[in-house]
């Protein structure tokens, strides 16, 4: 087995002992990941992913609260299942770091 692949296995162990969507950390961490791409191009310093992610759970957090109705299952469906990034943020963003952390091994970058 790889050092990356260890790193691969770590957080989706991590994700799945904590009974989140593997989707869910993907799809987040591509919203990060878009963001620091955008504050690359325009040669400022983007937040930290705890910091960034601090900001991310409030904004969706408020969308989830407008009780806007949606379809089940969809992103912003405060009874959808894969909602770890809203009812427990401080566990999700230890998913999201290691997450990264396989990422940096990956590209050679740690």
């Amino acid at each position: 087995m790889s050092h990356s692949q260890s790193g691969f296995q770590h957080w989706l162990a991590l994700c799945r002992a904590a009974g989140f969507d593997p989707a869910e950390v993907r799809l987040v961490m591509g919203r990060y990941q878009a963001y620091r791409r955008f504050y690359a191009r325009s040669r400022s310093e983007p937040l930290a992913l705890p910091d960034w992610f601090s900001w991310y759970h409030q904004e969706t957090a408020s969308e989830v609260q407008q009780n806007a109705p949606t379809a089940s299952g969809c992103s912003i469906d405060p009874n959808a299942e894969s909602r770890g990034a809203i009812r427990r943020p401080a566990e999700f963003v230890k998913v999201l770091l290691a997450f990264e952390a396989d990422e940096l091994r990956h590209r050679g970058d740690a």
